[in-house]
């Protein structure tokens, strides 16, 4: 059992791997939701001026992340930061100010991340020896592709205002990907879906 789910994980998340590249290179999905700057070269100007260290900014209300605020400093700065919010501009950022190389490394990066995620559904798949046919398998793989969606990405959008087409292009990049792992999992992990059957696959 232990050799399919190893290998189960492997080929799901070259899977899963293979179609993020195909929505992110060929089809419009990686580019839905996302503008680019109008005056892109005054704003990076600034940018090289103003922020000198790497890291995840948010504007305004950088006064309420300063260390060493009181109490009754923190409640006026956060006060002060919902009412910019509100007026605007505001925003998130990650900033390199240094830049940051795109190469192979990011790549293969990505892979062995889609493997690590992939195994971990193949081995709770493994869990569920109820299920019994390679549909229900399938299902039980492609719905685990919601929670990223779920947790993380609808977050963003109501916490940060993250726009609507840009969640849902990532939601469905999201569900395909773990559609496309669940083909290649749900026809390796199916040991133990009778009893007995993890022995005799071991």
């Amino acid at each position: 059992m232990t050799k399919r789910i190893l290998l189960a994980g492997v080929l799901g998340g070259i899977a899963m791997f293979l179609w993020e590249g195909l929505a992110h290179e060929v089809l419009p999905l990686g580019e839905a939701g996302i503008r680019g700057l109008d005056n892109e070269a005054a704003v990076v100007a600034i940018l090289k001026e103003n922020v000198k260290q790497p890291g995840f900014y948010i504007f305004p209300g950088g006064e309420v992340l300063q260390p060493g605020l009181t109490g009754a400093q923190k409640e006026e700065a956060t006060k002060k930061a919902m009412e910019q919010w509100r007026a605007g501009p505001s925003g998130i950022m990650v900033v390199h100010p240094e830049g940051i190389e795109s190469s192979p490394r990011v790549l293969i990066t990505q892979c062995l991340l889609d493997i690590v995620v992939t195994l971990l559904v193949a081995f709770l798949l493994s869990l569920a020896p109820s299920i019994s046919s390679y549909g229900g398998r399938l299902l039980f793989v492609s719905l685990i592709g919601l929670v990223p969606t779920l947790s993380a990405e609808l977050p963003y959008w109501n916490w940060y205002g993250f726009p609507s087409t840009y969640v849902l292009a990532v939601g469905f990049v999201h569900l395909m990907g773990f559609v496309a792992a669940g083909l290649v999992v749900a026809a390796f992990v199916k040991a133990a879906s009778a009893p007995g059957a993890a022995r005799s696959a071991a």
